[in-house]
């Protein structure tokens, strides 16, 4: 009964893989294989015809199967993946530490551009799917911008619910997306089986020859088909590492394989259909149907997409390479399921000034190609060095392995980039704007940092020192935050210069966020007993963990520390940052970062401590 019931919840978790890890990809026979033609001007004519089929059969064989599906999946955190996951395994077995900066810096880079991704995956797939209504009648081209306007309007309207209450709708959607896809398909290449011969690399190899450098713009199209396949490896701690390698090797990639050989034989009958040949794969009675159901599935997959770079940003927080931002938890059961409205609202508006800006999905797909190429290579490269230093694989091993996939990303980013004018100027905007921010948000805490750590003594020491001074101590229990367990927090420091007493207990507590995912509960809470009354407790919390202040203090009562009938007062402070004549900071990063920090939230805010309990202090910095 035990291996029966395994294998059930095996299959539940295929079909949510399904629904959730593959549904960026599966959208993108939408506009993918139409891309390759439009975008790079080849013509279409059957040797061409074969050699792009055969490129993308092969493209998404090499880059999905081979290295997320069989290497990168190799390396998660604790069962938990994505690509700051992936930098900070990366930093951790480095030595030097400038080594540890620069996988940190490829991480941040490829966070930039992942929610970047964020923004183009709702345009392109909206417009993709509302696109195929200009086969029923030209005069509803005038109607596509609106309504795809509105539609992502009421997603990210949404988001507030959070995706958890679409849980269930998503795996019977995808699943009935996919087989729909491999039918589609299927009929095609029963009808025009010479379409098979795509499957020789030789056709790939053959359109290189043939067209030059023509070719080399159409490969720069090709990475459409494969967006979102850095959901294989971001979504393992959800799902697991089985159930999405085995949603991807028996459903998902047999049903892509045979639709893009499918559209590859409809384009080889009907050149014409070159203008949208995924509905044109259809019956015209079917095409109404087919429209809402794409829009629904574009739905979902923008819907996943979106909850990952909440998911991301969420991350960023805790390793405060972002400041602190409101965050809503939107699920008990899924770690890291969170809303960030902040961070919805600017999706919101880059999405709809996409749109706006391009227009129509072939557009987008220029912009969209940097983004998914840019997170493809640094991801390569990490991997890379993981394998080298986790693996112990050789370097003539590396090199088999990974040169001819790193080539191929370079050449992906690189035909990319010469489209910089034509769209992908937006994907660099977004990112290096991103990246900015990140920077001059650690850029200032780390010259913050290193001031207060100049001012402090540790924290035993002071306490002793003022007592020394002063031996009056009054009723009740204060709690002081610190990043440091070890120093002195600036709140205790700046309460004790105006009020001059102590009271009878206090509780220094530092939230420390680890390089791991998760943390072990037997690793979570520690204390040390300073002097009589004085305690340094220590939270230690994985960044995709949620901090609790009120277990924290529930631990503080099994402990001891706390006694039944006493209730804590917080004393928290707020640093606010000032310009200054050192110019530590300088220009656009200092006003960044003074910008930041005061619409940052308040400690209180962000670990819903309730005002009633809470005395903040306004400390002021220079930068």
């Amino acid at each position: 009964m035990g291996e029966v019931k395994n294998k059930d919840n095996l299959g539940k978790r295929i079909a949510h893989a399904i629904g959730i890890v593959f549904g960026d990809i599966g959208t993108s026979p939408l506009y993918a294989f139409k891309s390759c033609f439009l975008l790079s001007g080849l013509a279409v004519q059957e040797a061409n015809i074969l050699g792009v089929t055969s490129l993308l059969v092969w493209i998404i064989f090499i880059m999905v199967t081979i290295k997320y599906v069989v290497i990168v999946m190799r390396f998660d955190n604790q069962n938990d993946g994505g690509i700051l996951v992936l930098a900070n395994l990366c930093s951790r077995l480095q030595i030097k530490a400038e080594n540890k900066r620069i996988m940190i810096g490829l991480g941040i880079i490829g966070a930039a551009l992942f929610v970047s991704d964020g923004v183009i995956t709702p345009a392109i797939s909206v417009l993709g799917a509302l696109e195929g209504l200009t086969l029923a009648s030209h005069q509803l081209e005038l109607a596509i911008i609106p309504l795809a306007m509105l539609i992502l309007i009421i997603l990210f309207y949404m988001q507030k619910k959070g995706s958890s209450w679409l849980g269930n709708l998503f795996s019977p959607v995808l699943i009935t997306w996919f087989v729909i896809l491999f039918l589609l398909g299927f009929i095609h290449v029963w009808q025009s089986p010479e379409i098979l011969k795509a499957l020789n690399p030789f056709y790939a190899l053959q359109l290189f020859w043939q067209n030059g450098a023509v070719a080399f713009l159409v490969l720069g199209g090709t990475i459409l088909v494969i967006t979102g396949a850095e959901a294989l490896y971001a979504d393992i701690g959800h799902f697991g590492k089985e159930p999405i390698r085995l949603a991807w090797l028996l459903f998902v990639f047999p049903a892509l394989l045979v639709h893009y050989l499918g559209q590859g034989a409809l384009v080889l009958k009907n050149p014409q259909a070159i203008e949208n040949p995924f509905y044109y794969l259809v019956p015209a009675e079917a095409l109404y149907p087919l429209v809402f159901f794409a829009t629904v599935v574009c739905f979902i997959a923008a819907q996943a997409v979106i909850s990952g770079v909440f998911s991301l940003s969420w991350q960023a927080i805790m390793l405060n390479y972002l400041p602190r931002m409101e965050v809503k938890h939107t699920s008990v059961d899924r770690l890291g399921q969170v809303y960030v409205p902040k961070i919805n609202a600017l999706l919101l508006i880059l999405t709809l000034a996409a749109v706006l800006i391009f227009r129509k999905a072939e557009n987008l797909a220029i912009a969209y190609g940097l983004s998914v190429a840019g997170v493809m290579l640094i991801t390569s490269v990490l991997s890379l060095k993981l394998a080298y230093l986790q693996l112990r694989w050789s370097i003539w091993y590396l090199s088999i392995i990974f040169l001819p996939i790193i080539c191929l990303e370079i050449i992906f980013v690189s035909t990319n980039l010469l489209k910089v004018m034509h769209g992908a100027w937006y994907i660099l905007a977004i990112s290096a704007s991103i990246i900015l921010i990140i920077y001059s948000w650690m850029m200032g805490n780390k010259i913050i940092q290193h001031h207060k750590q100049n001012m402090r003594h540790t924290l035993d020491s002071f306490i002793n020192d003022y007592r020394k001074k002063y031996l009056q101590r009054i009723p009740g229990v204060a709690v002081f935050m610190s990043r440091n367990p070890q120093k002195v927090p600036k709140s205790l420091i700046a309460h004790l210069h105006h009020n001059k007493f102590l009271h009878e207990k206090i509780i220094c507590i530092s939230i420390i966020t680890a390089s791991t995912s998760q943390i072990d509960s037997k690793q979570r809470f520690n204390y040390e007993k300073i002097c009589k009354g004085v305690y340094s407790i220590t939270a230690n919390y994985g960044f995709k963990e949620v901090p609790d202040l009120h277990r924290v203090l529930a631990w503080a009562h099994e402990m001891g520390i706390l006694r039944d009938d006493e209730e804590a007062l917080f004393f928290l402070s707020k640093t606010v940052p000032v310009q200054s004549a050192s110019h530590a900071l300088k220009g656009i990063i200092e006003a960044i970062y003074i910008a930041l920090s005061k619409n940052a939230h308040s400690a209180y805010e962000f670990y819903k401590i309730p005002q009633h309990k809470v005395l903040e202090l306004g400390i002021w910095h220079k930068v």
